[in-house]
């Protein structure tokens, strides 16, 4: 179950400071995450994390396709328009989560989605 968090909550360091310390997890998406203040963090126990700040993805990793696609849909329930830069590995979910996709860098990519 994907919980949504914000800094200042009781239990959002003890859900993400594995997170925010994990080289591995910067290794893999090629990205740090920081728990900058106004962002949105979805958090799929062990399995992956999310943030956006407005409506941009900020922060997007995740263990396997279905952790991506639990914290993909988690946040086209709470935004009804999303974009961002995210880690090019997570290209599928994001496609069959409905977001279109567009070359960006070596590692990363665009997205952008738009309910209908």
């Amino acid at each position: 179950m994907v919980k949504v968090r914000m800094r200042g909550d009781a239990d959002f360091y003890a859900l993400l400071g594995p997170v925010f310390g994990s080289r591995q997890i910067e290794k893999t998406t090629h990205d740090r995450f920081y728990d900058d203040q106004g962002k949105i963090w979805y958090v799929e126990d062990g399995q992956g994390a999310a943030s956006v700040s407005g409506a941009t993805i900020k922060n997007f990793y995740a263990e396997n396709g279905d952790a991506a696609r639990a914290i993909l849909e988690k946040m086209k329930e709470r935004h009804s328009r999303l974009d961002g830069i995210v880690p090019r590995i997570y290209q599928a979910a994001f496609e069959q989560a409905g977001f279109s996709v567009n070359e960006y860098k070596r590692n990363f990519m665009e997205v952008s989605y738009e309910q209908n």
